[in-house]
């Protein structure tokens, strides 16, 4: 029974108060009080680590996954022999049988199971880690376990002489009640401050580990987090891009709308104009004159159509080409090799002395130099009154047109003179039928103008756009260059001068 008492000592629990009388221990033997804190504490911290391993996975980067997956794996192990160590303790202290064998075997296969798991399964899991992670994480992990496994020696030998004391107790008392006396002859107060001492050194590892095991799984989180971030806003960017080239395509598309509507109206304007000139050029019987407002109706009827044909088909193919002309790369902010997105995610889940310090160095920076949706839109701007400016252009010419053909029914009705001039209606025609083929010889060439000016400004505006993209990109890909050994050598070294 006082084997029962002693290994409530070693136990460590606060059920020693209620063991027997005749044990003694709580009024004879010194440091149970630290013996009971420290065993609790250890026991806490263990059960403290299942709480930090569940990190909700977003995206698809593998080795995140995997990485948290072996860490939880790690930390549910630890939850469970951890526990059960300190349990095997506190079992043995509420143990009355006096079964010496019993009560340390059941201390022994506890302290061996969680001793098999860290020289055996551990060092799988570490290789690992180390695999995925890095060396920073791997070695963090051997260090704290290498404590811990130091601590359990100790703890085994401290276990083993307490044992042997025990035993010299229940011998001396042959087989009668354990005395205070023999319990402090044989159980003495260095023997207890020993098992003391060990027990608080392996409570204090614990939180070191449970410290590794969740900073290493908020790290995962972390990156995984900022990861996927810069994925979503990769794919907003790239929308917004697109949003960008459409937005320009559905302006300059309108700028076109007035330039057609004010075509159009033209034709329409003076289509009877003409014909009412047709008719008078046929009544005064003017060769000259009937010939020449012949050639001006062809160009209300046909040309004008023909032109604003070949403008459209010019403008509207080629705004929409422009509006697609910044390229959407669905991996520009992810490229092969050495992506820095990639590179900071794994500086911080290596867990290294200075990952959290370069992350947050690099994170913002790296964030804005991928998000290139302003330059898309930046770019477009600078094209909108250039275009704009394209088709005031426009329109002043087909004003210009318009003057032109709303002189040709008032001159040609002129010469439809009274009776008494009728000597004077040849000479009339044949002077506006001069003024007309005036007219009607530039028509091809200020027809044929008004399709170049839009051809013109339209391959200039291609022009201006694949340069401004071009200088935008190539900041960012010698800003890549320069950023990834920035990041690890701030991993490597930490803060520069």
């Amino acid at each position: 029974m006082y084997a029962l008492a002693v290994s409530v000592a070693l136990a460590c629990i606060l059920q020693v108060a209620h063991s027997s009388p005749d044990f003694g221990i709580q009024g004879t033997i010194s440091g149970v009080a630290k013996i009971n804190e420290r065993a609790v504490l250890a026991k806490e911290h263990f059960l403290r680590v299942d709480d930090y391993i569940i990190p909700t996975q977003k995206s698809d980067i593998s080795k995140l996954r995997d990485a948290a997956v072996i860490l939880q794996a790690i930390g549910l192990q630890v939850n469970t022999l951890g526990p059960a160590l300190i349990d095997a303790l506190t079992t043995a202290s509420d143990d009355d049988s006096g079964n010496i064998e019993a009560t340390f075997s059941l201390i022994s296969m506890a302290r061996i199971t969680f001793e098999d798991y860290i020289n055996i399964v551990l060092q799988e899991q570490i290789q690992n880690l180390e695999t995925l992670l890095g060396i920073h994480v791997r070695d963090q992990l051997i260090d704290d376990f290498y404590h811990i496994a130091n601590r359990l020696t100790a703890l085994d030998a401290t276990l083993a002489l307490l044992q042997g004391a025990v035993q010299n107790a229940h011998n001396a008392a042959n087989g009668g009640p354990v005395s205070d006396a023999l319990v402090r002859q044989f159980v003495d107060a260095d023997l207890i401050a020993q098992l003391t001492r060990h027990l608080t050194m392996l409570a204090y590892r614990i939180p070191v580990l449970t410290y590794t095991i969740t900073s290493s799984l908020e790290n995962i989180q972390q990156a995984d987090e900022y990861y996927y971030g810069l994925r979503q806003d990769s794919d907003r960017v790239l929308d917004e891009i697109d949003a960008s080239g459409r937005d320009f395509n559905d302006k300059t598309v309108a700028y076109s709308t007035v330039v057609e509507q004010s075509m159009n109206q033209l034709i329409t304007d003076y289509t009877e104009e003409l014909v009412l000139a047709t008719a008078t050029a046929t009544e005064l019987n003017v060769a000259g004159l009937t010939t020449a407002i012949s050639g001006l109706k062809a160009v209300q009827d046909t040309k004008l159509a023909a032109t604003l044909k070949a403008y459209k088909d010019l403008y509207l193919p080629r705004v929409l080409e422009l509006s697609k002309l910044l390229p959407i790369e669905s991996n520009f902010s992810f490229l092969a090799g050495e992506n820095p997105a990639a590179v900071l995610v794994g500086v911080l889940i290596a867990n290294g002395p200075f990952s959290r310090y370069c992350f947050w160095k690099y994170a913002s920076l790296l964030h804005n130099i991928l998000l290139t949706s302003n330059f898309a839109s930046e770019c477009y701007d600078r094209e909108y009154n250039r275009l704009q400016a394209l088709q005031q252009a426009l329109l002043l010419q087909i004003e210009m047109i318009s003057f032109n053909q709303e002189i040709i029914n008032p001159y040609s009705s002129v010469c439809l003179l009274p009776a008494s001039a009728s000597q004077r209606i040849t000479q009339c025609a044949t002077e506006i039928a001069a003024y007309f083929n005036v007219i009607a010889t530039e028509y091809d060439a200020k027809l044929s103008a008004f399709v170049k000016l839009a051809e013109i400004e339209l391959n200039a505006s291609k022009e201006r756009l694949s340069v401004c993209w071009s200088s935008k990109v190539q900041q960012i890909l010698v800003k890549y260059k320069t950023i990834v050994p920035e990041i690890t050598t701030c991993a490597a070294t930490g803060p520069q001068v």
